[in-house]
């Protein structure tokens, strides 16, 4: 049963759920990048921005690209972007860094990006296929 936090106004899909209500906006995580993150934080928006019905949530410790539930939370370093994403199978080759399965049908991959080369084919067919692991059919 879904429940809006009283303090930030999310929906969420329980009144147990924790959650963060410091949101904040592009510019705080923008801010502490390199150029070169920067370029590449701005490539992989540029990209996610191309698919329909996605909403962006920038919170303290990370940005939520979601379509209803989270497809990709992006936790912008200085001279980083770690990505986390969720897919149906274990894809456990490089640069994916961490798979670990959450439940029978999902796995959770964590990944390191850290130049706009880095943001490759492969890792934009993980990132749509995140997405629609999790969209609504």
């Amino acid at each position: 049963m879904p429940w809006t936090c009283p303090n930030c106004k999310r929906v969420l899909p329980g009144p147990n759920q924790y959650h963060s209500c410091y949101i904040t906006d592009k510019e705080t995580h923008t801010h502490k990048m390199s150029t070169e993150i920067l370029d590449t934080f701005e490539l992989l928006n540029q990209y996610i921005l191309e698919f329909e019905n996605v909403d962006i949530l920038y919170l303290k410790t990370c940005i939520q690209f979601k379509i209803g539930a989270t497809f990709l939370s992006v936790y912008p370093r200085k001279d980083r972007l770690v990505l986390e994403y969720q897919l149906n199978q274990e894809e456990d080759c490089f640069p994916v860094f961490k798979c670990i399965r959450i439940s029978k049908n999902r796995v959770l991959h964590r990944l390191v990006i850290a130049e706009p080369s880095d943001f490759d084919t492969q890792i934009k067919e993980w990132i749509k296929a995140a997405y629609w692991t999790v969209r609504k059919k």
